[in-house]
């Protein structure tokens, strides 16, 4: 399960202690947004969470607790924007705002600070050439601390219409968004800052903009070293490639006050939640009421776990410069073994002298990267071949298997399909698919040649 902590509110930087609570206690109360008395129980365990991701505009009261998070992995989406207390009434300064994107990012790691510059709106006096200055500004402060920064244009909803009803913002045009995209890439370019887009329409690779994933299932995994499997979350407009997850968060509770906000309708309602809300409650708004119903929520892990480990299998190891091939002799260290035999805890590799661990053992991810030089060169069956051309006859494909198997078709869809239709993540379970129809062989080879 992926965590999301929230797309509704700011809980880093007004509800840090009830999270702190709710993880302590180790479970968190959620109510449905189009039914409040349908109640959902949520199991905070780390065996069931793969990742939080957390939302936030502040997360200062955070920093001095990350510790009680080491159990968990996370990241943040943390946004910086160029607006004036006019739209972002009660946002910290701007000095304060980045001092504290430092030192998160000192502390986790700029891969885990995402830097969101949204929603980008016009008014009479934020021009566009308003927001390259400030952008560039922002990046500028923030080189070195993220590697990535998500922009989204303002969309004005009737409840975002309604708080904006009293100053001249509007929408970008078309043509406004990829000259401001085209722009912000180049500026953030600059910086080492690569810019995606959340749940954008417009289509601006063109100008160097993909379409990112905000809750990002190709981040988590490589923050895990893990595959994980997961699909893109239903609840989600058509455009967003945010991947399942669940929010605990409550709309009309930030107390920020952005005028271009989507999750809150009134500020009565807002002062109303703030005020109900107890940190020693499961719920971030009032107690469990009689007309209330609890359901526990079915929660499983996203993580793929890989297939056990058979004879024949390629492996990477997690510490290979303690294991050196006795047929390197170039000296290529490329981190890919093949099982030749597992007996209990202990294992032999091919052409490695030393006995090596169980727990050393790493799967290979389908990736192209870590398995860059495995080849596909199945048998020939010997009923189709003369003697001599078996030796003769036979020529060997070196390329990148998967690409291998683009070539290779049966039953009319190709291995590479076949594949992913089956969902295998790892090369020794393609290796097990393989053996299974190709009479015990599976033909994947590691090229010792390269490096």
């Amino acid at each position: 399960m992926i965590l999301s902590v929230s797309r509704r509110t700011d809980i880093p930087a007004f509800y840090s202690d009830w999270f702190f609570n709710r993880l302590r206690e180790g479970f968190v109360l959620v109510r449905n947004p189009m039914n409040i008395h349908q109640v959902s129980r949520i199991a905070l365990s780390p065996d069931v969470i793969d990742c939080i991701v957390f939302w936030s505009k502040n997360p200062r009261p955070m920093i001095g607790r990350l510790d009680e998070l080491e159990d968990y992995m996370y990241y943040f989406q943390f946004t910086i924007n160029a607006y004036d207390k006019g739209l972002e009434v009660c946002v910290p300064k701007k000095e304060g705002i980045i001092n504290t994107f430092k030192e998160l990012s000192g502390r986790i790691g700029p891969n885990r600070v995402i830097w969101r510059y949204d929603p980008i709106l016009l008014t009479d006096k934020m021009d566009k050439a308003y927001h390259y200055r400030y952008f560039e500004e922002i990046a500028k402060r923030l080189d070195g601390y993220t590697n990535t920064c998500v922009i989204s244009f303002v969309d004005l909803y009737k409840k975002t219409q309604q708080n904006l009803k009293n100053t001249s913002a509007r929408e970008p045009s078309f043509q406004e968004m990829q000259e401001m995209a085209a722009q912000l890439f180049l500026i953030a370019n600059r910086y080492g800052i690569t810019v995606q887009t959340c749940a954008e329409k417009i289509a601006l690779e063109t100008v160097g903009v993909k379409h990112g994933k905000c809750i990002d299932n190709a981040l988590i995994e490589d923050l895990l070293g893990v595959k994980l499997v997961v699909n893109k979350d239903p609840n989600q407009r058509k455009e967003c490639g945010c991947v399942q997850s669940i929010d605990i968060g409550e709309y009309n509770t930030c107390t920020h006050g952005c005028k271009y906000c989507y999750a809150n309708f009134k500020d009565g309602v807002v002062a109303k939640n703030r005020a109900a809300h107890n940190p020693h409650s499961p719920l971030l708004v009032g107690n469990l009421g009689h007309d209330d119903k609890v359901t526990d929520r079915k929660l499983f892990s996203f993580i793929k776990v890989p297939e056990a480990y058979k004879n024949g299998d390629i492996v990477k190891l997690r510490h290979p410069e303690k294991y050196k091939k006795t047929d390197d002799v170039y000296c290529y260290q490329i981190n890919l073994y093949k099982i030749a035999s597992i007996i209990g805890c202990d294992v032999r590799l091919y052409n490695v002298p030393n006995v090596v661990p169980l727990s050393e053992l790493q799967p290979v991810a389908i990736n192209g990267v870590e398995d860059k030089w495995i080849y596909y060169d199945p048998q020939v069956a010997a009923s189709f071949l003369f003697d001599d051309e078996n030796k003769q006859g036979h020529s060997t494909d070196y390329s990148y298997y998967m690409d291998a198997f683009e070539r290779t078709i049966e039953g009319g869809k190709t291995y590479k399909e076949l594949v992913e239709k089956k969902h295998l993540t790892y090369v020794h379970e393609v290796q097990h698919w393989l053996r299974k129809r190709e009479n015990g062989e599976d033909g994947l080879k590691v090229n010792e040649c390269k490096g």
